[in-house]
């Protein structure tokens, strides 16, 4: 099966896309969600409620448009542009995960980092980061798992290069038909290593969906 379908490339395409996607995720939402959290304004609940609403939209109906898009800039078959798009696919979650635990934290420890002089840099590095590292967490993990798990845009964006291991188990399927054996020891491969992860890390993603709602 390795030799066959090079199932290390596909496994390494997975971790780079899903922690790639999940990193440059956070680096949009961490500051959205401070600012929806503590300078909302009359329409911030206009703006997430609309941001949720993009996830109910089916991805078939953009599917198009983004491919043109990403063949007139070499994006097809490439690692970055496939963690764009889980990127921006699971934004509406990263925000409103970071939003939710940002909202349990006191504004005046913040107002009291403003009055020793830090900069909203610092205010968010050295203050509010620290304090909402489990819901961080919590929200890293759960991308990485949702990004691990996509096919649908994976197999329309990807042929070799940059196909993780959504191409890997799809590559069993034949014209001839389905190799039942061949399909589940490909997926039991393909699923092994999130499930490793979410075991060693079930204690740090259960306190981080659990972050806030305990006083």
């Amino acid at each position: 099966m390795q030799e066959r379908s090079n199932y290390f490339r596909h496994f390494m395409n997975s971790v780079v896309i899903s922690i790639g996607s999940t990193l440059l995720g956070l680096l949009v939402a961490v500051p959205a969600a401070w600012s929806m959290a503590f300078q909302p304004t009359r329409r911030t609940k206009d703006l997430l409620m609309w941001m949720l609403s993009t996830k109910m939209m089916p991805a078939v109906g953009v599917l198009i448009p983004i491919y043109i898009l990403f063949q007139r800039a070499g994006l097809l078959d490439n690692r970055f542009g496939v963690m764009v798009v889980l990127m921006l696919m699971n934004l509406p979650i990263i925000v409103w995960m970071l939003y939710t635990y940002f909202r349990e934290i006191p504004g005046e420890i913040l107002e009291a980092a403003r009055m020793d002089g830090a900069g909203l840099w610092n205010e968010i590095r050295h203050v509010l980061t620290p304090m909402a590292v489990p819901g961080i967490a919590s929200t890293m993990l759960l991308n990485i798992i949702l990004a691990w798990n996509e096919a649908f845009w994976t197999l329309n964006l990807t042929a070799s290069k940059a196909a993780p291991l959504t191409a890997f188990i799809a590559s069993y399927s034949s014209p001839e038909g389905l190799f039942y054996a061949k399909l589940s020891a490909a997926s039991t491969m393909a699923i092994a290593p999130i499930l490793v992860m979410g075991w060693f890390s079930q204690k740090q993603l259960v306190r981080g969906l659990t972050f806030g709602a305990v006083k």
